[in-house]
């Protein structure tokens, strides 16, 4: 019997690691279809309450209640409830001292405390860049130390703080849980930006071009209140992006008419907002992958469906152009030669300026003290060069170190779909990170820890590919194929 007993183990379960627990609290499927059923009934309760009744207060506290509750249960239901709720920052909130993504981000950082006390997840962080950042936010505190502004400046490291917590979380939640986590929270992203957009045309605050712009209010895009026209493109892309990749990935015919009307009507709204530093960044990140001949060769497949992509959002964008136009303003932007090179020699009279007083100030300024120091009325329109100007050499070399740790974390993941996504995002922040500073924005660092987690998620897949492509095999040569 024993001898029995050791022939029937595997030798390969000798060296079997035990997978990390999951963050999400284990419940029958019958029970996690009951409680989501539930949810759903008490948030239409609250939307009934909100609209119909007219008391708004009341309706947020109905859906606040069971939200907070499933989010401690499952952390994976509360990175899909931030991810729906993130386009929503710009600039839809309670006269603008509350927005719902900070509301909602608060509450997804409580409810994976709590969270961590009932399930225990085991997270062995083995990507260096999450030490890298960690490092980052570390310099910005000692180096705040030494601001005449003190208090402002340590305010401004605590932001930093927030942002490594939430760069922990989304990747903690992503990592210990199962694939289905990853496509959910692109899920919830697309259908968000897709649902705010819709949310802004209907309550009057569409996306518009403001015909008196004034010099504090350069841009002209507005959704909900007036915001940097860059940085709603970015949001904007960042949904495209999702949602190829979900096109191209996602099986289900009902979701996929929801993707494909996400990547016909998002470069529209790239084209109204009329941000030139994301067209360009956009059409550079969707023809990169023409750069790595090898891989395009190994899936031609990929080739054949960017190609797609491509000239159904030059035909989305052709279209609305012919058929109705753009508005004046938009039209200006995006054809006035002389402002474009008027922008351009204004930021890089930034970027010059910075340099310099990097120069006479190697550890920095920090972020207050740089007014003073530089003569300027902002900081530079660069995520590296403000590294350098406002935290000094260091800042930079931290601030770049963590970068490369990304393109390499990128660069080592298994050709795929999931790999062309995460590159796709990589190179569309980096090159806006040559044009505006992004280090403020919570999408921002949401999307780098998102590019962080594919690395897992694109060896989880392959493998499910592999196994798939085997038991396909199997059962054509069992019916004798």
């Amino acid at each position: 019997m024993y001898a029995e007993y050791v022939n029937a183990i595997d030798e390969e379960d000798l060296y079997y690691e035990r997978p990390e627990r999951s963050s999400d609290i284990q419940l029958p499927p019958a029970i996690n279809t009951l409680l989501l059923t539930v949810w759903a009934a008490i948030c239409c309760i609250g939307f009934a309450v909100m609209f119909l009744m007219k008391s708004p207060v009341a309706g947020a506290v109905i859906i606040a209640i069971p939200t907070f509750i499933g989010m401690v249960i499952k952390p994976t239901f509360a990175l899909c409830i931030m991810m729906l709720v993130l386009p929503t920052g710009a600039g839809i909130g309670y006269r603008q001292d509350f927005s719902l993504d900070r509301g909602v981000g608060i509450a997804v950082a409580i409810s994976f405390a709590l969270n961590l006390l009932i399930s225990r997840p085991r997270l062995r962080i083995g990507n260096k860049a999450l030490w890298v950042l960690a490092a980052y936010t570390l310099w910005i505190f000692l180096s705040s130390l030494a601001s005449p502004y003190l208090r402002l400046d340590l305010r401004r490291s605590f932001t930093q703080l927030q942002i490594l917590a939430l760069v922990l979380i989304v990747y903690w939640i992503i990592e210990t849980n199962a694939e289905a986590t990853f496509r959910w929270a692109l899920r919830a992203y697309v259908v968000g930006t897709l649902g705010t957009i819709i949310l802004a045309f209907k309550t009057g605050a569409a996306m518009r071009t403001m015909t008196d712009i004034t010099e504090e209010e350069r841009y002209a895009a507005t959704l909900g209140g007036a915001i940097d026209a860059n940085m709603l493109a970015v949001m904007v892309a960042m949904a495209f992006l999702a949602a190829v990749y979900l096109l191209a990935s996602d099986k289900r015919i009902l979701l996929r008419v929801i993707y494909l009307a996400a990547v016909l009507f998002l470069p529209i709204m790239l084209l109204r907002i009329g941000s030139r530093g994301a067209l360009i960044a956009l059409a550079f990140t969707l023809l990169s992958p023409l750069l790595f001949v090898r891989q395009v060769a190994q899936r031609p497949v990929l080739l054949v469906l960017l190609l797609g992509i491509i000239l159904l959002a030059s035909f989305s964008m052709g279209f609305i152009i012919k058929s109705e136009g753009l508005e004046a303003g938009a039209t200006q932007r995006l054809t006035d030669v002389p402002s474009a090179r008027e922008a351009f020699d204004y930021r890089m009279n930034l970027n010059k300026v910075t340099i310099q007083t990097a120069m006479r100030r190697p550890f920095g300024t920090s972020h207050y003290d740089w007014f003073r120091e530089s003569g300027l009325r902002s900081h530079t329109h660069n995520d590296l060069l403000y590294a350098l100007g406002t935290y000094g050499v260091p800042g930079a070399v931290i601030f770049a170190t963590f970068m490369i740790t990304l393109l390499l974390t990128v660069k080592r993941t298994p050709v795929g779909l999931e790999k062309l996504y995460s590159r796709a995002v990589l190179t569309f922040l980096i090159i806006t990170g040559l044009n505006i500073n992004q280090t403020f924005q919570k999408h921002f660092w949401v999307f780098l820890a998102i590019v962080l987690a594919t690395e897992r998620i694109s060896y989880l897949m392959a493998d499910h590919r592999q196994s798939t492509d085997r038991l396909y095999e199997e059962e054509m040569i069992e019916s004798g194929y």
